[in-house]
């Protein structure tokens, strides 16, 4: 059975980008482009990962993170953006989250920190 991914970026194009990635790695991949999207997406489907952006047009990706794991507590969080000094990454992952990424990534180092993530929260 695929594993399954929510992505969560406000860019429609790096949601389309990161998706096709996605897929071409295996998973099931869902989208949304603001927290109450994929809030909405968190209550009706069980992930197994999931892929957050830390700027959103109704908040951040730290609130997100909150409010996703209060509805699926054991999902690993991954944050992917391209706005975040290390200060800023280290803050985050200190409230909420398993691992930051900085956009631009690979898509091989995009893969292995999922691999690795999905492993890790078994």
């Amino acid at each position: 059975m695929k594993h399954r991914i929510l992505h969560v970026d406000d860019d429609p194009d790096i949601r389309l980008l990161i998706s096709a990635s996605l897929q071409d790695f295996g998973y099931f991949v869902a989208t949304a482009g603001t927290k109450v999207e994929a809030l909405e997406l968190a209550k009706r489907w069980k992930f197994d990962l999931s892929i957050l952006d830390v700027r959103l047009p109704d908040g951040t990706g730290i609130e997100l993170c909150q409010e996703i794991l209060h509805l699926q507590p054991k999902i690993p969080v991954l944050y992917y953006s391209a706005y975040a000094s290390d200060e800023e990454q280290e803050a985050a992952l200190s409230v909420c989250g398993d691992a930051y990424l900085k956009k631009p990534v690979s898509a091989t180092e995009l893969e292995q920190t999922i691999a690795d993530l999905l492993v890790a929260k078994r």
